[in-house]
């Protein structure tokens, strides 16, 4: 059996978005696709996989490692070595890939973010994006992938059936190492990863006094407010609100970016919006370089002129 294996990223019984990256990577490689869960109640879109796979453990062993490898082992006496086997890139992830690939001795390829089908080759990122990575495995080998968010989901085809359904169990206990709890990421008063339309403002908005009309803006457009790291580090919006590596990746239908030049670390934040324009006096400001439409011009007088459309 050709195929690939998904490793499903769980927690709470909640089957995590980012896992629908690691079925599309499968899908874009045309391999049948496997995907293990634990027991529980999981909602799964419908017809994305060809074999749901339940492993008779509880959540907090399926993710321990040091249980991952029995399972692993279970599954290869079951099915044959896989031809990949891929797991979501999030802490717990890349823990359980690494531990595995050690294991097993398979190549480990992290953060895989691109492929090439006709050259069979991984691509992975550096310095946000400013240099690629090249991995390529030969076709005896089994590589271990860790699947960056966002990357491969439009690659995903319903398969217009429902999966068969195993069971592996008599997986052994693992007592000598224990899940303690899980500790929750600090909540904001929003969720910028879920807005379709975000206006975000950056250091030239230039004082505190300034937020409230690009709030009043934002609910004009009816989007959310963000920020790059000036305006978060300066307190003027909580951290919750800012895009970049330091703070959220966003994948909006519309990213209005508003008085922001455009650092590598911002533009690896937010790169991927379907459109992305761009105000900024500067007209050499690097976010020009990836903005489907500019203004060059300045922030404020393009907001007020902004609002007093709106409000007509």
């Amino acid at each position: 059996m050709s195929y690939g294996l998904v490793i499903g990223e769980v927690r709470k019984n909640i089957f995590e978005e980012r896992n629908i990256d690691a079925i599309g990577l499968v899908h874009l490689l045309q391999k049948e696709s496997v995907l293990l869960i634990p027991n529980g109640h999981y909602e799964i879109q419908e017809g994305i996989i060809n074999l749901l796979i339940t492993v008779d453990v509880e959540e907090t062993q399926f993710l321990n490692p040091l249980a991952m490898v029995h399972v692993l082992e279970k599954m290869i006496t079951a099915h044959g070595k896989p031809d990949m086997i891929v797991f979501t890139h999030s802490s717990s992830g890349i823990e359980l890939a690494s531990y595995a690939a050690g294991y097993f001795d398979f190549p480990l390829i992290t953060d895989v973010s691109g492929y090439d089908t006709e050259k069979k080759i991984f691509y992975k990122s550096y310095y946000s994006d400013k240099i690629f990575g090249q991995f390529y495995v030969t076709q005896d080998e089994t590589p271990i992938i860790t699947v960056r968010s966002g990357s491969f989901r439009e690659h995903v085809q319903a398969k217009g059936f429902s999966p068969a359904h195993e069971t592996i169990d008599g997986i052994p206990a693992i007592t000598n190492r224990t899940f303690m709890e899980y500790v929750e990421e600090e909540k904001g008063d929003v969720d910028i990863t879920k807005a379709e339309f975000l206006l975000s403002i950056g250091r030239g908005v230039g004082n505190k006094d300034e937020i409230q009309h690009y709030e009043e803006l934002a609910s004009l457009l009816k989007a959310t407010l963000s920020a790059s790291r000036p305006v978060i580090d300066k307190q003027w919006l909580p951290k919750a609100r800012q895009v970049g590596t330091s703070g959220k990746t966003v994948k909006p239908k519309v990213y209005l970016a508003m008085g922001i030049s455009g650092a590598f670390q911002h533009i690896a934040g937010m790169k991927d919006a379907d459109c992305i324009i761009a105000v900024n006096k500067d007209p050499e400001a690097p976010i020009f370089q990836y903005a489907h439409y500019g203004i060059i011009g300045d922030m404020h007088k393009v907001r007020d002129k902004l609002k007093d459309i709106l409000k007509t």
